[in-house]
Formats: C-alpha cells, sequence, structure tokens
C-alpha cells in the first residue's frame, strides 16, 4: 500500500484544508504582530479545527481514507477537543 500525503476523497480534502487553515490562523495569532492584526475570535479558529475534525472522521470511517493529512486533521481535533474538556474542567 502506498502512502499519500493527501487525500484523495473530496470530504478528505476539505478536512486537511480546514486543518492547515486552522494551523495557519493560529500560528497568526500566536505570532501577534503590530503589522498583523487578526480579527478573527480564537474560538471561530477553533471551530474550524473542529470541523476539518469531523470530516477527517468521515473520511476515515466512510470513504476508508488512510492520508497522512487526514490522520493530522483527527489527532489535531482530538487535542482540540481535549483542551475544551480540561477548559471547562478547569474553569468550574
Amino acid at each position: 500500500m502506498k502512502l499519500q500525503i493527501w487525500s484523495k476523497s473530496k470530504i478528505g480534502k476539505w478536512a486537511n484544508s480546514l486543518t492547515l487553515i486552522f494551523f495557519v490562523l493560529i500560528a497568526l495569532k500566536l505570532i501577534n504582530l503590530q503589522a498583523i492584526r487578526l480579527p478573527i475570535p480564537t474560538p471561530i479558529i477553533v471551530v474550524l479545527g473542529f470541523v476539518g475534525f469531523l470530516m477527517g472522521l468521515i473520511s476515515i470511517i466512510k470513504e476508508k481514507d488512510k492520508a497522512v493529512f487526514t490522520i493530522l486533521s483527527i489527532l489535531v481535533g482530538l487535542l482540540i477537543l481535549i483542551w475544551i474538556v480540561l477548559r471547562f474542567i478547569l474553569i468550574n
């Protein structure tokens, strides 16, 4: 079986794209340069990563997709889910 980097399925491509957008936007938020003011709130960026996670799950379950970036989108989504759960636990 040949290892794929990018997904071939449409849902997998969406998952890969959303995860890539999530990485870029979070990196821009963390850099926080004076020249680049990102007006997008962090929760909206997190939703992009979580939707990428859901689409990655659908792609793996339904389309049997095993691309590297699809698996990466699921790992990123799991980290987001853990972050959200810990956030609710620590606030209450």
